[in-house]
């Protein structure tokens, strides 16, 4: 078969982080401040093709592109920002004109991270041909790398263990330009934890997640920031191994609070969480300390409210969401996944 007819295919998880990616460094493509770490959300994924569907001769990046089997012109931008990025690092961007269609399993826009699910399954997408093409192995590491220079929360996504992204004193091989899968076994305690995502407000942020970013160049707080990630990233990797429950409710708790005050504190400043984003909470406290049990909550730069707790407390978790925290969701809406899953190759 003609290299012009390979493709493709692969479903990518979205991810959660626990302690935040918030703020770039400089000197690099995506460099993150700080140090991270989340966990996928594996019934959330983005399903991508990629396809050869000739030589490029052009000399730049020659693609077309389907979002839910419709034209997107407004994602081409970003799209050929990221060709240009990995121009150079990956031959068959260069050689080869791409065909790409993909599709989310949830609504785009909802808050649970589509860029880092659809980046994720594209650099899938394009390491697997290039390792086709020349006859190698699939390289998680390069794919990791190249998902980054998309969505830098993307290369957080190749892994079925909790990724960690960004340089750590004390976490060997952790690396800026790829992430790396927890290497110390998860406590029997933290396995198999679940999200329930609710979806406070779909509508676009106000303030863009770059645009985050980039005021924590001038945000006077901002070292002290990146000090106690850095600090949190330590001590939620020990609760994994350690099974410290408390601990590790504490400081992801603690991590979402903090990265809403950042931006509560930047300058311009302003205000991601809503009413209904408080007001659950709220509930997950008292529920917790009525119940016992380890409910508890995280947040992205938004309005939306993800509810971690473990597997075996599910029934309890979702009566709780159905009976009382619903008329804070948006057309009561909210998903439940399971997490730690990997991406998957479907052809």
């Amino acid at each position: 078969m003609a290299a012009e007819n390979f493709s493709s295919t692969y479903r990518c998880p979205s991810n959660i982080a626990l302690v935040k990616y918030w703020g770039k460094k400089a000197g690099g493509i995506q460099w993150p401040a700080n140090p991270s770490i989340s966990i996928t959300l594996n019934d959330l994924f983005a399903e991508t093709t990629v396809s050869l569907s000739g030589k490029n001769t052009s000399g730049k990046p020659q693609f077309t592109f389907l979002f839910d089997h419709q034209p997107k012109p407004s994602f081409e931008p970003k799209l050929t920002q990221f060709f240009d990025r990995i121009w150079e690092q990956l031959p068959v961007v260069r050689e080869y004109a791409l065909a790409i269609k993909t599709q989310n399993n949830f609504p785009h826009g909802t808050g649970i991270a589509s860029s880092a699910a659809g980046f994720g399954a594209l650099a899938c997408c394009l390491v697997d041909l290039q390792s086709t093409l020349l006859g190698k192995d699939f390289d998680v590491q390069l794919a990791s790398s190249i998902a980054r220079l998309g969505s830098g929360s993307a290369c957080r996504s190749l892994f079925a263990e909790p990724a960690i992204w960004g340089i750590h004193p004390q976490i060997e091989g952790s690396n800026d330009d790829f992430a790396i899968p927890l290497q110390s076994p998860v406590s029997r305690n933290l396995s198999g934890l679940m999200d329930a995502v609710l979806i406070i407000d779909a509508g676009e942020k106000s303030v863009s997640s770059t645009q985050g970013h980039d005021l924590l160049n001038n945000n006077p707080y901002s070292a002290a920031r990146y000090s106690v990630a850095t600090q949190h990233l330590a001590q939620i990797c020990e609760a994994f191994h350690q099974g410290d429950v408390n601990q590790f409710i504490h400081i992801v708790e603690h991590e979402a609070l903090q990265l809403h005050a950042m931006m509560m504190l930047s300058n311009p400043y302003f205000i991601l969480m809503r009413p209904g984003t408080l007001a659950v909470i709220e509930q997950v406290w008292q529920f917790r300390k009525e119940t016992g049990i380890p409910l508890m909550f995280t947040l992205d730069a938004g309005a939306n409210v993800h509810l971690l707790f473990p597997a075996a407390h599910k029934t309890a978790v979702t009566n709780f969401i159905e009976k009382q925290l619903l008329l804070y969701c948006q057309n009561e809406q909210y998903f439940c996944t399971e997490t730690g899953k990997a991406p998957t190759k479907l052809v």
